[in-house]
């Protein structure tokens, strides 16, 4: 029996998925697609570039929600809860990380034998202490200061690039001369790139 070579599975594998019949209409193929010294096109390559954007975003974000967004609500009067704590239980802590944080009536009666206490004080402990999980109002404030922020910003940009191009105006634009729309700079390769942190964020 012949042994299958792991590599030209692979190769095959691989021309098989990137035949120009399911990607390229008809007529065109990846020879069409190549790059010359004055026609660029966008490569599957540019799309790293997202891995950096989105790092940055979240350094953004915790340096925001930190600096601005929680003197701001410490400022419009946002105060925390006063939460009550749990008394630790090895036993239900056990059982609230590893099985379920709202057990049901059953559970309840089993934890109740196994910690020697009533099933109300069960009941209540498993509530406390999914309060205690709960993110705080500064918390949810921040969350939500940073997205109005930044959405704010996201619509203003993407406005300002695209005000002036024909098809934010016609969608048909959008299909003219494709699939061999030229990229004549990295700028639409990096808006491209903010637009998948955008969806991300």
């Amino acid at each position: 029996m012949e042994q299958m070579d792991p590599n030209g599975m692979a190769r095959s594998l691989y021309e098989w998925l990137w035949q120009h019949e399911f990607w390229l209409p008809p007529g065109i193929t990846w020879e069409d697609m190549q790059e010359s010294e004055d026609t660029h096109y966008p490569q599957p390559r540019d799309l790293l570039l997202s891995i950096p954007f989105a790092l940055i975003l979240v350094v953004i974000r915790c340096a925001f929600e930190r600096a601005i967004a929680l003197p701001l609500s410490t400022k419009l009067g946002v105060r925390d809860k006063q939460r009550p704590k749990v008394q630790p239980n090895p036993i239900l802590e056990t059982f609230y990380s590893t099985c379920r944080k709202n057990p049901e009536e059953g559970e309840l009666l089993s934890l109740a034998k196994q910690c020697d206490l009533p099933v109300r004080k069960v009941e209540k402990w498993f509530r406390r202490r999914r309060n205690m999980d709960r993110p705080s109002l500064s918390k949810k404030f921040s969350e939500a200061c940073w997205r109005f922020t930044f959405y704010i910003i996201s619509f203003f940009t993407g406005l300002t690039v695209l005000y002036n191009k024909p098809w934010l105006w016609d969608h048909r634009e959008c299909w003219t001369g494709y699939p061999q729309q030229v990229s004549h700079t990295r700028r639409k390769i990096a808006v491209i790139n903010l637009v998948l942190c955008f969806r991300i964020f």
